[in-house]
């Protein structure tokens, strides 16, 4: 596992509720789920990394955080994760902004 995941993981308290936002092939959603019990999700584009999720047995939905971060609710996680994503996109601004409405950290 990354270096960087190791520092989120810590970060994370368990038995929360957790958005995992391009979460490429789920390997720090898997560490999560398994190591501090948290209710996670994923949003990822790549239908090759959606389907690597799936395999692991996650939950994982295929999007563009530009986009489709509107379909959760306002506090709907206790954290949102946002890891070596943020450079990609186009509105990097609106993407923060959406991130702070739905997770609480």
């Amino acid at each position: 596992m990354k270096n960087e995941f190791k520092v989120i993981a810590d970060l994370v308290e368990k038995n929360k509720r957790v958005l995992d936002v391009g979460c490429s092939d789920g390997t720090l959603m898997k560490f999560l789920k398994e190591n501090k019990n948290v209710n996670i999700r994923g949003l990822e584009i790549s239908k090759d990394k959606v389907q690597k999720c799936i395999a692991k047995g996650l939950t994982v939905i295929e999007g563009n955080a530009e986009k489709d971060l509107v379909q959760f609710p306002n506090k709907a996680f206790d954290y949102v994760i946002l890891s070596q994503t943020l450079q990609a996109f186009l509105d990097p601004e609106l993407v923060l902004n959406e991130l702070l409405r739905v997770g609480k950290k």
